[in-house]
C-alpha cells in the first residue's frame, strides 16, 4: 500500500511523440497537488516485533559506504542494496531523493508483507523474509529478493511525494483502477532498473527477474526490445511490459482485494458516509503515474486506451465483485444501530436523534 524514485537520466521513458511531462516544483519535483492528503498507511509499529526498532534502522545517506557481508549485518546487507542501485541511471535519482529527504531504512519480520511505509516518519520497512541476518546475507536468493523490493518501495515513496492516496479523489470503481495502474508501475520500474544493471555486470539480478512472478513482465520487455531496439529510448518497451501486467489475472485479483481491504477500513473509520472522491480519472491522470524522473512518461499517448478498455478495468473476480457492491451499498445506505437504511427520512423516524 504505498511510494519513490531517482537519479541520472535514463532515455528509457522517453515518450513515443518526443514530448515531455514537466515537473512543475523548483526541485524538479512533480507536484498535482499542494494540500494533497497521503494515502492511509498501516501502522508501521504494529507490524514490527517488539525491538527497539530505532536502534536498527538506518539513513540512506548512511548506507553509502564500505560493503563487508561477511559482517552478517543488515546495515551490510541494505548497504549492498545501495551500492548496486547507484549503478543504475534510474534507481540512483531514486536514492538521491530519499537520502536528501533524510528518510530511513529498516529490515523486519513483516509476516509476509513486502514493505512498508511511514510517510510521516519517513521510514521504509523491508520483510526480512523472517531470516536472521546472517542466513540473509548467505543467501542470493533472498538478498535479490530484497534488492527487488527496495526498488518497488523507491518507486512507490516517489508515487506516494507526487500523488498522495486517490481515495479522496476518485469513487471505489476508479480507485480500483488508478491503483492498478500503479502497481504495474511499480513491476514495470523494477524491471527497467534491472536491465540497466544487466549492462553492469549484474546479471544475476535479470535472472532473478526472469524467474520471479513478474517474468512474463520482463520478457514482454526484452523481447520488445529484440524486436525494436529504438523502443529503449522511446518507451515503447516500458509500456508494453506495463500492459502485461493486465494480462495476469492472479496479479490483478491480488491488487484488486488489497486495495478493497484498504477502502473497507477507511470506510470504517471514516465519520462521513462517504469518505471517498466522486471524480473520474482523466488521460492524463493515467499517463502521468508513468513520469519517471528524467521528466518523460512511458504511458504518454495511451491514457484513453487504458480508460476505456476493459481489459484495463473489468472486475471479474467473483469475490472482489461481490466485495465492491458491499461498499458501494455502505456508501449510500444509513446505518443506526447497525440497521442499514437507503432513505435518511425513515431511519429518523424509526430511530429518533432527539
Amino acid at each position: 500500500m504505498v511510494a519513490a524514485q531517482k537519479l541520472s537520466i535514463s532515455n528509457y521513458g522517453q515518450a513515443a511523440n518526443n514530448t515531455r511531462i514537466e515537473y512543475f516544483d523548483e526541485g524538479g519535483m512533480m507536484e498535482l497537488r499542494t494540500n494533497h492528503m497521503h494515502k492511509n498507511i498501516i501502522d508501521c509499529s504494529i507490524m514490527t516485533n517488539n525491538s527497539a526498532v530505532d536502534e536498527v534502522q538506518w539513513y540512506f545517506s548512511d548506507l553509502y559506504e564500505n560493503i563487508n557481508l561477511k559482517n552478517n549485518g543488515y546495515k551490510d546487507i541494505l548497504s549492498w542494496c545501495v551500492d548496486i542501485l547507484n549503478e543504475s541511471p534510474s534507481a540512483r535519482l531514486m536514492l538521491k531523493e530519499v537520502s536528501e529527504k533524510d528518510w530511513q531504512v529498516t529490515l523486519e519480520d513483516l509476516n509476509g508483507g513486502d514493505y512498508c511505509i511511514d510517510v510521516e516518519q519517513k521510514l521504509l520497512i523491508l520483510d526480512n523474509n523472517s531470516l536472521e541476518p546472517e542466513a540473509l546475507s548467505r543467501s542470493d536468493y533472498f538478498k535479490n529478493i530484497t534488492f527487488i523490493t527496495m526498488v518497488k518501495a523507491l518507486r512507490d515513496i516517489w508515487q506516494e511525494k507526487r500523488h498522495g492516496g486517490f481515495d479522496e479523489l476518485y469513487s471505489p470503481e476508479y480507485i480500483l483502477l488508478m491503483e492498478r495502474a500503479r502497481a504495474a508501475d511499480l513491476d514495470v520500474v523494477s524491471i527497467m532498473v534491472a536491465w540497466e544493471l544487466r549492462s553492469y555486470e549484474y546479471s544475476e539480478i535479470w535472472r532473478h527477474i526472469i524467474g520471479s512472478e513478474i517474468g512474463d513482465m520482463a520478457m514482454a520487455f526484452s523481447g520488445y526490445l529484440e524486436r525494436d531496439p529504438s523502443s529503449q529510448f522511446n518507451g515503447q518497451a516500458l509500456s508494453h511490459s506495463f500492459k502485461q501486467w493486465f494480462r495476469c489475472l492472479s496479479r490483478i485479483n491480488s491488487c484488486d482485494r488489497d486495495i478493497l481491504e484498504y477502502m473497507d477500513d477507511l470506510l470504517a473509520s471514516s465519520d462521513i458516509t462517504n469518505p471517498f472522491g466522486v471524480k473520474r480519472p482523466s488521460k492524463m491522470n493515467i499517463e502521468i503515474l508513468s513520469c519517471l524522473p528524467d521528466k518523460t512518461a512511458y504511458l504518454q499517448g495511451f491514457g484513453a486506451e487504458i480508460l476505456s478498455d476493459p481489459a484495463y478495468s473489468s472486475l471479474d473476480n467473483e469475490i472482489n465483485q461481490t466485495h465492491l457492491f458491499h461498499i458501494m451499498y455502505d456508501l449510500e445506505a444509513v446505518i443506526i444501530n447497525n440497521v442499514p437504511f437507503r432513505d435518511k427520512e425513515l431511519a429518523r423516524k424509526i430511530f429518533p436523534t432527539d
